[in-house]
């Protein structure tokens, strides 16, 4: 964003609080502090959340909770409880977000309010990772996902298994990541997104390239380019085919190796795709090939192909 799109975002937003202000003011003079004039407070904090005017944002939350209580609105306090959460996260208060976060939940649960249970619990588990409490952190978002899988909350799973996917990155957990990138492998595929089946392939490919199951690897490769091939992702489809080519290498199908590298180089050209060029003709090179090599084999290529 240029600095005269920021300038302008931000006249803007200071147009709107100054607007949310005024809004609050004629309200108390004609209504008093009502249902009304909390719900623009509220708006307006979310506001200063944004900005990160968190002290102001604080106190007027904490002014609506009082607000809510006096009123026994459950649903209202929970509501602000989450929000805090969220402030505290954005502060780096991270034990202070756990605390309200789970005074949400306390709320939500009595409740049945099982969206905002899980988002509660996502930001648990979040604050857990910010502490680098992992081991709390997974148990969060296990549970969690256990919950999004009974409430058939897709979205909310998916999230919860990038994050899990995240921890046992981290702790270099191959096995168990393996086994969560299976999961959303199957959750793709039963929602039918091309584009996650197609990077969940990719992912289990990586993980059996590491291992050194360099069949495996071709076989996850094989599945995800033929994905990318029939659903028209061009980009995904060039990495696809440049991870069959680097498993051919592996392999020591040197023959194999080469036409596949040829066959990515003609479609990496036609996308611009600079980076996956430059890696092509480097591997190539280190099985032998030299750039006037690469040239007429790529032309021959791209003959057969106008044929």
């Amino acid at each position: 964003m240029s600095n005269t799109e920021n300038k302008g975002n931000k006249e803007n937003i200071e147009q709107i609080i100054k607007k949310k202000r005024e809004t609050l003011e004629e309200l108390n003079k004609l209504k008093g502090k009502n249902s009304e004039f909390f719900q623009v407070l509220n708006e307006l904090s979310l506001i200063l959340i944004d900005i990160e005017s968190y002290e102001e944002a604080e106190k007027n939350f904490f002014l609506c909770f009082d607000f809510f209580e006096k009123q026994q609105d459950r649903i209202g306090q929970a509501a602000i409880f989450g929000i805090l959460g969220t402030l505290y996260l954005k502060k780096k208060e991270y034990q202070n977000s756990i605390e309200y976060f789970n005074k949400a939940n306390e709320i939500y649960k009595e409740l049945n309010q099982y969206p905002e249970y899980i988002t509660c619990l996502k930001g648990i588990g979040n604050n857990y990772i910010k502490l680098n409490q992992l081991e709390k952190s997974s148990d969060v978002f296990f549970n969690c996902s256990t919950i999004c899988s009974d409430q058939n909350d897709i979205n909310n799973f998916l999230d919860c298994l990038g994050n899990l996917i995240f921890i046992y990155e981290t702790q270099e957990n191959w096995e168990v990541v393996h086994e969560l990138y299976s999961k959303t492998l199957k959750t793709f595929k039963k929602i039918k997104d091309d584009k996650g089946i197609i990077m969940s392939y990719f992912n289990l490919g990586i993980l059996e390239k590491r291992s050194g199951d360099y069949l495996s690897a071709l076989d996850f490769f094989r599945r995800g380019e033929e994905i990318a091939k029939t659903s028209n992702f061009s980009k995904l489809k060039v990495k696809g085919l440049f991870y069959i080519a680097e498993c051919y290498v592996y392999l020591g199908k040197t023959k194999d190796a080469k036409e596949k590298f040829i066959e990515t180089l003609y479609y990496a050209n036609k996308i611009q795709a600079k980076n996956i060029i430059l890696q092509i003709k480097l591997l190539l090179k280190s099985i032998g090939f030299e750039n006037q090599q690469i040239e007429e084999e790529l032309e021959n290529y791209e003959r057969i192909k106008k044929e």
